[in-house]
């Protein structure tokens, strides 16, 4: 996974209903989404790379590639 190290994408994710919320500006109980998936990529035996925005594949904040 690739990872904008200047953007953050506020929200929450319910894990219970497997459905997220999106935010613009932070808001109270909100977390970074985007660090978020960087942690459960790792935790499943992911690699994460954090880079400058302009490094980010398709002019995004985020960019993996699934496998299984």
């Amino acid at each position: 996974m690739f990872v904008a190290l200047d953007h953050q994408q506020w929200g929450n994710f319910d894990t219970q209903s497997n459905t997220v919320q999106l935010h613009e500006q932070h808001q109270a109980g909100d977390q970074d989404l985007l660090d978020l998936a960087a942690v459960y990529t790792v935790l499943n035996g992911g690699t994460v790379f954090a880079v400058e925005s302009e490094r980010v594949p398709a002019q995004s904040p985020i960019a993996a590639v699934f496998r299984y």
